[in-house]
């Protein structure tokens, strides 16, 4: 059953080969000289009774026996990777890494992340920005704050915060177009997003006629944006009342409708179930639920 395994280190020199198409960048991943896996690949080649590699250009593309090799190679060694990370948990005090958006970062995370850091002196948080899902099943990252609910293929996944939109403006704003008056809303200087039209809804569902001319209307491409302009006193934009609080409890936001709007504002939490750190990911994540629930 093992007799296969006594090329282990060939094996690891194939995979990696495939996948950087280059020898030369397969031992630098490895630590080894490319002669090293050159001569690795051979002996392998030899064992086999056929060619793995052929040359093109200055590179080295895999044959079609070898695509399929290497396409399993790279799935098991996955495997065995996050299996020996689980059987390795690492202890509850360390560095956890979060990637998320701007805008959940900086009205959420980061006004908080005291209150963390004194609850649990020993975790210390590393926070990156990011749009994109970072490499959580190699470790890179512990944990994604993501926007919406994606499926992420390996990783855990749950809805942290499903929050509707609502209208929030600065309170010079409100008293300056006397909005205790909802139907002053139709000729308001909105605040919209690029990405697509909430205030559509959001009139509908109040049962007023907007003023559809844009010429003084902002658009921006976040909800970060939009909050910040309308703290200055440029408008009213449709935000999340939960990412938010942090300006509402300083008073330079207030909310003066509570009409509210679909989609919802949904983010998820995501994390590798395997990953040696899971015990500080779940101390996280039940502080940050708490945080949100309150």
């Amino acid at each position: 059953m093992f007799k296969e395994l006594s090329h282990f280190t060939a094996l690891r020199c194939v995979e990696a080969a495939a996948r950087h198409k280059s020898y030369s960048l397969a031992a630098k991943e490895l630590f080894v000289t490319q002669a090293a896996v050159s001569q690795q690949i051979r002996a392998l080649e030899s064992h086999l009774g056929c060619k793995l590699f052929y040359r093109q250009g200055r590179g080295m593309q895999p044959t079609p026996q070898c695509k399929h090799l290497a396409q399993s190679l790279s799935h098991n060694f996955e495997e065995i990777v996050a299996n020996v990370r689980q059987a390795t948990c690492e202890p509850l005090e360390g560095t956890l890494t979060i990637t998320t958006t701007q805008s959940f970062a900086s009205m959420i995370l980061i006004p908080n992340m005291w209150r963390f850091s004194k609850a649990h002196p020993d975790i210390a948080i590393r926070v990156l920005v990011s749009p994109n899902v970072e490499d959580i099943k190699h470790g890179e990252v512990d944990v994604a704050i993501r926007y919406g609910h994606s499926l992420f293929a390996g990783l855990e996944q749950e809805i942290i915060l499903d929050d509707q939109l609502v209208p929030l403006c600065s309170p010079s704003f409100a008293e300056q177009e006397n909005l205790h008056n909802i139907n002053n809303m139709s000729h308001c200087q909105l605040v919209y997003y690029s990405f697509t039209d909430y205030w559509q809804s959001w009139f509908s569902q109040a049962g007023i006629k907007r003023n559809d001319d844009k010429s003084q209307w902002l658009e921006v491409s976040n909800m970060d944006f939009a909050l910040s302009a309308v703290m200055t006193g440029h408008g009213i934009c449709l935000g999340s009342a939960t990412q938010a609080k942090h300006y509402l409890k300083q008073g330079l936001l207030v909310q003066p409708y509570d009409v509210c709007c679909e989609p919802s504002v949904r983010y998820s939490f995501l994390h590798n179930p395997n990953s040696p750190r899971v015990a500080r990911i779940q101390i996280f994540k039940d502080w940050l639920l708490t945080q949100l629930q309150n």
